[in-house]
C-alpha cells in the first residue's frame, strides 16, 4: 500500500470522525469558519453556548492530525503522479500543492479559533477576519485539489461522465 493511500484513508476517517462529533452543534461549524467579524464569530459561540464551544474546542487534536494526513497526503498523491503530467506542469503542481497549501491555511485557522474561543480571547478585531480569511484558503486549496484531480483522471481516461445519455 502506498504512504498516500494510507494518508488519504486517514485523512477521510478523521473527517467522518470529526464531522459526527461536531454534527451536533447549530449553527455549522462553517457558520464559524465563515466569521469574519467578531460579531458574527460570537453570535455562533452564543449560540453554542459553553458545552457546544467545549465540544468545538475538544476536536482540535483530532483536526490537528487531519490536516497533517490531508496535507501530505496531497503532496505526495501529486508526486507519484508527476511522471504522467510532465506535460501539464500546472495540473501537477496543482494536485501536489493545493492540499499542502489548504492544510496550512486550516492550521492558521485552528491556531485562531483555539485563541478567540478561549476563556479571555485576544481583543484584537483584525484576528476574526485573519481567521475566516485562513477558513477561505483552507476551502479553496481543498476544492482546487479535487479540480486538479478531476481533470487529471479525465485526462487519463478514469473518468467518464455521462456520454451519450438521452
Amino acid at each position: 500500500m502506498r504512504y498516500s493511500t494510507a494518508l488519504g484513508t486517514l485523512a477521510i476517517a478523521l473527517f467522518v470522525g470529526i464531522g459526527v462529533y461536531l454534527l451536533p452543534l447549530d449553527p455549522s461549524i462553517l457558520h464559524l469558519q465563515f466569521s469574519f467579524g467578531e460579531h458574527a464569530f460570537n453570535a455562533v459561540l452564543s449560540e453554542w453556548q459553553p458545552v457546544g464551544t467545549a465540544r468545538y474546542r475538544a476536536h482540535f487534536p483530532a483536526d490537528f492530525l487531519f490536516l497533517g494526513a490531508y496535507g501530505v497526503f496531497g503532496f505526495l498523491f501529486g508526486r507519484e503522479r508527476s511522471q504522467a503530467l510532465v506535460a501539464q506542469p500546472k495540473l501537477a503542481a496543482g494536485l501536489t500543492w493545493s492540499l499542502p497549501v489548504a492544510a496550512v491555511a486550516d492550521a492558521l485557522e485552528d491556531m485562531l479559533h483555539l485563541a478567540l474561543t478561549a476563556s479571555d480571547p485576544p481583543t484584537n478585531p483584525a484576528l476574526y477576519a485573519l481567521s475566516g480569511t485562513a477558513a477561505s484558503f483552507k476551502w479553496f486549496g481543498i476544492a482546487a485539489f479535487l479540480c486538479c484531480f478531476v481533470l487529471y483522471r479525465s485526462k487519463r481516461g478514469g473518468l467518464t461522465i455521462a456520454r451519450g445519455v438521452g
